[in-house]
């Protein structure tokens, strides 16, 4: 299978995730397409907008289903998303990451035991995934500041859609052509490899021209947007859309090199994930 002539077919999201109460509103989602090496953005949106009636839009546990939903129910699509698979190898108690996997929700009855536990096993030294290193991931996955997000990513994103197999889990399973694919990816790191890493969350006059900086030279590399969506880029001014728009970009430009980097991949990252960049 050729995943570059497949992918270069298929629609592009990114998701900006969060494991915050107020995912609803954290967990941003930019879709769009490549067009002869353009990257044409069609959407950018809170995952809250989708919903469906008879929720409250502040149900953290209802707005991740609806995100997992999305994932599932778009069989021609590609997600990159800013989300993990799996935990470091020495931790994660099994050789298989299926089996991980499936045993979490069980394991780990809440996001504060999964912290506390795999602290209490490593005498608080806080690993880091061989990707994470490659990709100069700032935290641990089960750091103060990103475990919540680790850990609802697992049970409510990664756990129900291998249950379901109702995706193709980037490079942890093999791509199906009748599945959505979903990968990991770190908006950070495509910054910092661009040079373009700045502090452009925040509300004052800086931080939104760094937005709109990130946005332009984004621009010259090969995005389009129009000014509706720039503009509620630009508002965000927690910067969970532009890192969405970042996340579904760093993935268009994956895409056409997929099969070398699969090719190239340590096998290591077959239990632990790997960070496409």
């Amino acid at each position: 299978m050729n995943l570059a002539e497949i992918g270069k077919k298929r629609r592009i999201f990114g998701i900006d995730f969060s494991g915050a109460k107020s995912a609803c509103s954290k967990i941003w989602i930019t879709e769009g397409f490549m067009d002869v090496g353009t990257f044409r953005v069609l959407k950018c949106y809170p995952i809250k907008d989708i919903v469906p009636n008879g929720h409250t839009k502040a149900d953290m546990h209802a707005c991740l289903f609806a995100l997992k939903e999305l994932i599932a129910h778009s069989n021609d699509a590609i997600f990159g998303a800013d989300l993990a698979f799996s935990i470091p190898h020495d931790l994660m108690n099994f050789d298989k990451w299926e089996s991980f996997v499936l045993d979490f929700p069980q394991r780990y009855s809440s996001a504060e035991q999964f912290r506390n536990d795999l602290r209490s096993v490593t005498g608080n030294v806080e690993l880091k995934r061989l990707t994470d290193l490659q990709v100069k991931a700032p935290f641990s996955l089960y750091n103060l500041w990103v475990y919540r997000q680790t850990y609802f990513a697992i049970r409510d994103i990664v756990n129900p859609l291998l249950v379901e197999g109702s995706a193709s889990i980037l490079p942890l399973q093999k791509a199906s052509d009748d599945r959505a694919w979903i990968m990991e990816i770190c908006p950070a790191s495509l910054l910092k490899q661009e040079g373009l890493y700045n502090s452009y969350k925040g509300r004052s006059e800086k931080e939104r021209s760094s937005r709109e900086f990130i946005l332009e030279k984004l621009i010259e590399k090969g995005l389009s947007l129009n000014s509706d969506i720039k503009a509620k880029i630009l508002k965000n001014s927690e910067g969970d859309a532009l890192d969405s728009l970042i996340a579904a970009f760093t993935t268009s430009l994956v895409v056409p090199r997929l099969d070398d980097i699969m090719s190239d991949i340590p096998d290591i990252c077959f239990l632990e994930g790997y960070t496409f960049l």
